[in-house]
């Protein structure tokens, strides 16, 4: 009797790493519908299913409006672009999830918005350094090398500065 198992054993090892016999009936892992059959791949594209069903797909608005006043923007070489650093004020304090979003791109000129989410209920004025936010965008080498000037802009005023 173990003798039988330890044969058994034996050839079902040496047997199931055989890359020869993997698509062999004598491979053990093949007798019960676990071997590597071929997949079917849609030839046209437009018969493909999509991952994430049409019904299913979110379109994300963008919720952020740009602060009122840009108080300082500084850029700082690095080893491998440039990180433009903007400070802005808001007129109320509790703005979140600010970013500096890419605007376009005219004649050398970066133009980045400094946007912020408003917060959900009325607050407080407070004092204006309570108000400030401080947001950074990273450039590298390839975008450094067509820019001249970096222009960050608020709902009242821009600011300006050569990398």
């Amino acid at each position: 009797m173990r003798r039988g198992l330890l044969l058994t054993a034996l050839i079902f090892a040496t047997t199931s790493g055989c890359a020869r016999l993997a698509d062999s009936p004598v491979n053990p892992l093949n007798w019960f519908g676990g071997g590597g059959g071929a997949q079917q791949v849609a030839a046209d594209p437009a018969e493909r299913r999509p991952l994430v069903p049409e019904t299913r797909r979110q379109v994300t608005v963008d919720q952020r409006v740009p602060v009122q006043t840009i108080t300082a923007l500084t850029i700082d070489r690095t080893p491998y672009g440039a990180i433009v650093t903007a400070t802005g004020r808001t007129d109320i304090q509790g703005y979140f999830n600010a970013e500096l979003v890419p605007v376009s791109t005219d004649g050398g000129t970066l133009t980045l918005e400094l946007r912020a989410e408003a917060p959900p209920a009325f607050t407080a004025m407070g004092p204006a350094r309570s108000r400030q936010i401080t947001v950074a965008y990273t450039l590298d080498r390839a975008d450094l090398a067509a820019i001249r000037t970096v222009r960050v802009t608020g709902v009242e005023n821009s600011r300006s500065a050569r990398p």
